[in-house]
């Protein structure tokens, strides 16, 4: 008998499995960096530090740095000696002087000559005026060279006193003169709280400033104001020039939230009733 061959039998080949591919992970959106501003441009919030003066005998009218009042024999304990807040643009000083600021680096000094007509104006010839002296007297009014005095609602100083009759000048008393600004740009003013922040100072210089909560969104800005700012003196007044200088200086934003906490009073301690 002959034996059957067996067949050969080949192995089954063993098919892997693939790994069930891992979601690839979405790369999560690069935080982009507000830039600061390196350079004053129009519509840039800065703070600024000036000493002015009229061109012709250079007299300071009006200064912001207290070792030079000091110096020059100005100081007032009753002024306030910090540079100054300035939306470049909103005309907070002189237009000639917002414009000179632009392209201007924070510690660059520079020095802006303003004209009459840019400035207080040219002298009106009109508003030099002789006026009786017994009608000054009646007023109560010193007669005297170089007294500032006040003729009805007009404000004025008296130049020449001939006979009975005083010459007074109504002209502004920088009218007709050329000024110089000597300025420094302290700071530059970019995050959006920050510059919220600047404003309630400004506005309000008494309230400390970790008093506040600010939040700039989207287009609204909200502050909520200390329970204390409530007794302020002309406080409705100075909330409604934060809301305008708030929207000047977030030009994105088209409304102001303003929120002030009114807590109900609590109740006088009942009387203990006396048994007689």
């Amino acid at each position: 008998m002959s034996e059957k061959k067996g067949k050969k039998t080949k192995p089954k080949k063993t098919t892997k499995k693939a790994a069930p591919k891992k979601a690839a992970k979405k790369a999560a959106p690069k935080k982009t960096k507000k830039k600061v501003e390196s350079a004053v441009k129009d519509g840039s919030l800065i703070y600024v530090d000036y000493v002015a003066r009229t061109k012709d005998d250079g007299r300071i009218f009006d200064l912001t740095l207290e070792e030079v009042a000091k110096a020059e024999n100005l100081y007032s304990e009753k002024d306030r000696y910090e540079p100054i807040l300035v939306a470049v643009g909103s005309n907070w000083l002189l237009e000639a002087i917002e414009e000179g600021l632009v392209g201007m680096k924070i510690d660059e000094s520079k020095t802006i000559s303003v004209p009459p007509e840019r400035g207080a104006g040219v002298r009106d010839p009109s508003l030099v005026k002789k006026i009786a002296k017994m009608r000054l007297e009646k007023q109560g009014v010193r007669i005297q060279k170089g007294e500032r005095v006040t003729v009805g609602r007009e404000q004025g100083v008296i130049t020449q006193v001939l006979g009975r009759t005083a010459i007074l000048d109504f002209n502004p008393p920088l009218a007709g003169k050329t000024l110089v600004f000597d300025v420094t740009v302290k700071e530059i003013v970019s995050k959006p709280n920050e510059k919220i922040m600047a404003v309630l100072k400004r506005r309000l210089p008494g309230v400390p400033p970790d008093r506040y909560s600010v939040k700039v969104k989207g287009k609204t800005i909200t502050i909520e104001f200390p329970k204390e700012s409530r007794y302020i003196q002309d406080f409705q007044y100075a909330e409604i020039g934060v809301a305008m200088d708030a929207l000047k200086v977030i030009s994105t934003a088209n409304e102001v939230k303003m929120i002030v906490t009114y807590d109900r009073p609590e109740p006088p301690p009942a009387e203990e009733k006396t048994s007689e």
